[in-house]
Order: C-alpha cells, then structure tokens, then sequence
C-alpha cells in the first residue's frame, strides 16, 4: 500500500501524541479502547479509520486540526491530573446516589469511558 504524504503525516502526529503522553502501545490502545495490533498496524503506515481520529481527539484533548492537517499546533496535552485528583476527592464524598449520578453522565458523555470499564472488569477476570 503506498501511502499519500498526509496520511504519512497524520500516523506521524499520531506516533508524536502518544510519545508526548508517555505512553506504551498497550496503555494507548487502552486509553483510546481499541487493540495494541491495531494501533501497532498504525503506527507502521495503515491509514487509521474515522472512528480511531475522533477517539483520538476526543480522548486526549489534541486539536483536530493539528491531528488532521498539522495546524494551530496547540497540541500540548491538558495536564489531567487536578482534574483526576478532583474527581477522586469527589467520589470519596459523594453519597451512593451522586456516584450513580456520575457514572450515568460519564457514559453519556464518554462512550470510551463504558469500553474502559468492561475493559476493566474483563481484566479483573482473568
């Protein structure tokens, strides 16, 4: 398969965001929830699909115009930790009805966030 030159550029911002969050091939298809071959077939030249570039920029805060065409290279990270730490402190005082609450909302809001949690517990299985 020959590659055109921006899509040799995207799986390059794509390699270029996982090394800027530090990040393994397994914690990455992890956090994005799809499979560390198809991440690693990325990464070595297969156009990713529609759905992996908006995980992508949904899940880790980067510009989709820096992931798509290089530009308004804001693609620093968010720094997640406060807001991680945040919602710890939260959860530790929120009562049985708010963590419901929360839960409802986060899959609501983050169809990655169900794929994290029956990662999850599949991983508690075995």
């Amino acid at each position: 398969m020959s590659l055109k030159t921006p899509e040799i550029e995207i799986i390059n911002r794509i390699k270029q965001v996982r090394a800027e969050l530090n990040m393994t091939q397994q914690g990455f298809a992890d956090l994005l929830g799809i499979s560390r071959s198809y991440l690693k077939d990325i990464e070595l030249g297969k156009p990713p699909s529609f759905n992996f570039i908006m995980s992508l920029i949904t899940t880790t805060n980067y510009s989709s115009d820096w992931i798509l065409k290089g530009e308004e290279n804001t693609s620093k990270a968010v720094n997640k930790e406060p807001i991680a730490e945040w919602i710890v402190q939260w959860l530790e005082n929120a009562d049985e009805k708010n963590r419901i609450w929360l839960e409802i909302q986060m899959k609501r809001c983050f169809p990655e966030f169900e794929q994290w949690e029956k990662l999850k517990h599949q991983k508690m299985r075995n």
